[in-house]
């Protein structure tokens, strides 16, 4: 009972109050029903209402989406240098909770993240109405579920300095990553020219996950107090999922495609 008490005291009452206020961050219902609708429609009734049709085209909504995506994280890599996020201390960062200006843009840089993971779920959706089924694959729907997840738990409790460098790391990789999506949407003129590219976001990928968890394992390492241990821990269990799941992508993509 004890332990009950202990985590409903935390997950309704040790919220951020900076960002309390935000749409889907205080609700304890909103993001798991959201993950949940996703996870029906492309599993369950988005492959029964395409069974009988043909594979939309969407290429137009697709062109938009990418270009989208590579304006936010474009603009998010932006507002984190603005806000002078690399000029601060980001080793043993101190865990700031105050409302000075550093510490809002810092909190408006991890919302509108946050909304990116969300906004991000709407590619599977384009899958299914696609009939991409290879694409809707359990890496890909545990990286995007898992993502949105963690990204709320963090800006829920922990929307400091420490948390918000691994998210302009994932902006850099979206950015490059949705250029591609982009260019090869532009006919197969340019999918030739950009098609060797594929390979090297996978691997740009999981040097990021690597850098990532150094970066996230780095105040348990030099015994320094950034945020609660349990926060870095899940974190790294996550990241290390990721991270063999993207490998495995890899090798079973490209090593043993090489081989054969």
């Amino acid at each position: 009972m004890d332990l009950l008490q202990n985590i409903s005291y935390y997950w309704t009452k040790k919220l951020d109050p900076r960002v309390a206020n935000q749409p889907f961050v205080a609700s304890f219902y909103q993001i798991p029903l959201i993950i949940f609708a996703y996870l029906y429609f492309v599993l369950e009734w988005g492959p029964k209402f395409m069974k009988n049709r043909s594979p939309y085209n969407l290429k137009t909504f697709m062109q938009l989406y990418n270009i989208i995506q590579i304006f936010m994280n474009t603009w998010l890599i932006y507002e984190a240098i603005d806000a002078d996020l690399f000029s601060k201390k980001i080793i043993c960062p101190v865990l700031n909770y105050s409302y000075d200006d550093f510490s809002m843009k810092v909190i408006r840089c991890g919302w509108i993240y946050f909304m990116l993971k969300i906004f991000d779920l709407i590619e599977t959706g384009v899958f299914v109405l696609r009939k991409k089924k290879n694409q809707v694959s359990n890496l890909h729907l545990y990286h995007h579920v898992s993502v949105v997840f963690i990204s709320w738990l963090t800006i829920r409790y922990y929307c400091v300095t420490f948390i918000t460098i691994p998210c302009v790391i994932n902006c850099f990789i979206h950015v490059v990553m949705y250029t591609y999506y982009f260019l090869s949407t532009c006919g197969p003129n340019v999918q030739k020219i950009v098609v060797s590219i594929k390979r090297w976001i996978t691997v740009m990928q999981l040097v990021q996950f690597i850098m990532v968890m150094l970066y996230i394992l780095h105040p348990l390492i030099l015994r320094c107090k950034v945020t609660s241990n349990w926060i870095i821990i899940i974190l790294i269990i996550n990241l290390l999922i990721n991270f063999f799941n993207f490998l495995h992508f890899y090798i079973q993509t490209y090593e043993k495609k090489k081989k054969n």
